[in-house]
């Protein structure tokens, strides 16, 4: 049921004539708080609709893997229902952009598990308390345009308009659990075809590379801006990929050959670039969350790493030689730390 409001269709009436004047590329609505307190200042036409989720299943409903359906099929009818629980049951101390409002306004916008309500949709946006103003003004006036234009294609996303930090690393675990679904596919068919004895090692070997993650993210990512969260997530995804090719690689023997000799050198240029870390002025490391110590944990974090890869390999691949399994992670390391020497110097 679309809402008819006398102050919903004026407000529409005018937005029509802003927006054939505008560039199309930037639909901007200036006058956002007007239009969200025109719509939120009418009654709801509408009761919450039932759905699959029992009473129980309600408070911990995840609107975001609903909705979203990482490893699994959305399930916009639940995704519904628990949109408007969490609506009726808001935490204004916890900054989730899909909470409640949030996933409603996709879900209307859409036309998901629900008829398309674009007056719904940004209502549902108006009461998004933790969106930045410009990011309100422009999610605003993007529901105005295609409200407008009578759409009734196309996906519209709370990723769409995002400017605040915050909603960057929020909109980043999104994209990564899309992307992890993926990828944990291509590991398994990987593993598929191992002997038995690497099988069991594997578990092994993704606790140490997950333990070098998240020491990585957390020591060698500069995390001081209001995008922390972004960019530990983007690095995490990098070395999640790396690790699925290097599995790919392996597979196929697709790594360089390296001698006993050959091995010494890169090692002996990975201690070099290591030790110019950890003993550069401190003035390198007064900007940022990126100290020393952070590089001497994560360094230890990969070494354990580096024993696991050895063990895996030698089960996975007796073939290949050990040397040409370590070089390929050393190499790897290698380019990390000499990023990080580079930012150190400031170049």
């Amino acid at each position: 049921m679309r809402l008819s409001i006398l102050t919903l269709a004026a407000v529409s009436l005018c937005t029509a004539a802003h927006l054939q004047a505008q560039d199309p590329t930037d639909r901007s609505e200036e006058n956002w708080k007007s239009v969200c307190k025109s719509a939120q200042a009418t009654p709801l036409p509408i009761q919450p609709p039932a759905g699959p989720l029992s009473a129980s299943q309600l408070p911990a409903c995840d609107e975001q893997a609903l909705y979203y359906g990482p490893g699994s099929k959305p399930n916009y009818a639940a995704a519904l229902q628990c949109g408007w629980w969490q609506r009726a049951h808001p935490r204004p101390t916890v900054g989730d952009m899909f909470y409640g409002p949030g996933v409603l306004t996709m879900l209307y916008a859409n036309g998901r598990g629900v008829e398309r309500n674009y007056d719904l949709a940004i209502r549902f946006a108006c009461e998004n308390d933790w969106a930045a103003p410009a990011e309100q003004a422009s999610r605003i006036g993007h529901l105005e345009y295609l409200r407008t234009t009578h759409a009734t294609t196309g996906n519209f996303d709370l990723c769409d308009d995002i400017t605040s930090g915050l909603s960057m690393g929020t909109c980043q675990a999104v994209t990564s659990d899309k992307v992890k679904t993926a990828r944990d596919r291509n590991i398994a068919a990987e593993v598929s075809t191992l002997p038995p004895a690497a099988k069991l090692l594997l578990p092994n070997l993704q606790k140490a590379e997950q333990a070098f993650e998240q020491s990585r993210t957390r020591n060698e990512i500069d995390l001081s801006g209001t995008a922390r969260g972004m960019f530990a997530q983007q690095e995490e995804d990098k070395l999640s990929d790396q690790f699925l090719i290097n599995l790919q690689r392996f597979h196929k023997r697709d790594v360089p050959a390296t001698s006993a000799a050959e091995l010494a050198k890169l090692d002996t240029k990975l201690n070099a670039t290591y030790q110019q870390l950890q003993h550069a002025p401190a003035k390198s490391w007064q900007f940022g969350t990126i100290k020393p110590e952070g590089i001497r944990e994560t360094e230890r974090a990969w070494l354990k790493l580096v024993d696991a890869w050895t063990s895996f390999a030698r089960a996975a691949y007796p073939d290949l030689p050990q040397t040409t399994v370590r070089a390929q992670l050393i190499r790897l390391r290698t380019h990390q730390l000499q990023s990080l020497l580079s930012l150190s110097k400031g170049s």
